[in-house]
């Protein structure tokens, strides 16, 4: 074998292993970056249960107080009644029972407020854990990806340098 082969088989196979060695990399840094935004994706699943947590408490903190007013108002409009002099039976009563109705009503939608806040920060953070762990799965298949390219361009090289140190 000439030493001119001899040498273009070795930059060859030198070519050949850089080829395999960036893929493989490539492979791995993929993967790196999958991870790290997997991590990412968690740390936004977990602040949005917490705001989940937080807007619940507030929505019950809120009703908790609309109810205290409401009693209040209830009492202020039978103290009212009383003083008139009007004996709570009638038009007085259903104006008496419409009233809490009402009062009652936009209690619930209170609570129902925060039940629907929470609710789709909670879907948000199950949405950010998916995103994660498809991430993840991406990464573990572009360096499966790599390897597998890796050692196709190893096969393949290897295939070019033997045939052209016996064509020589």
């Amino acid at each position: 074998m000439a030493v001119a082969t001899t040498a273009a088989i070795v930059i060859g196979s030198t070519g050949i292993g850089l080829q395999v060695k960036a893929q493989h990399e490539q492979g791995k840094a993929t993967e790196v970056k999958a991870k790290s935004e997997s991590a990412w994706q968690e740390y936004n699943a977990k602040i949005a249960e917490r705001e989940a947590v937080e807007r619940q408490t507030a929505a019950g903190a809120e009703e908790s107080k609309f109810r205290k007013a409401a009693e209040r108002k209830k009492a202020r409009l039978r103290t009212q009644i009383g003083k008139a002099g009007i004996l709570p039976i009638g038009s007085v009563e259903l104006v008496a029972e419409q009233n809490a109705r009402e009062l009652e009503i936009d209690a619930l939608n209170i609570r129902r407020s925060g039940e629907v806040g929470a609710q789709a920060l909670t879907a948000s953070a199950q949405l950010s854990r998916l995103s994660g762990r498809s991430a993840l799965l991406r990464g573990k298949a572009a360096r499966r990806a790599g390897r597998t390219g890796g050692i196709a361009t190893a096969l393949s090289g290897a295939s070019r340098l033997t045939f052209a140190a016996t064509e020589t």
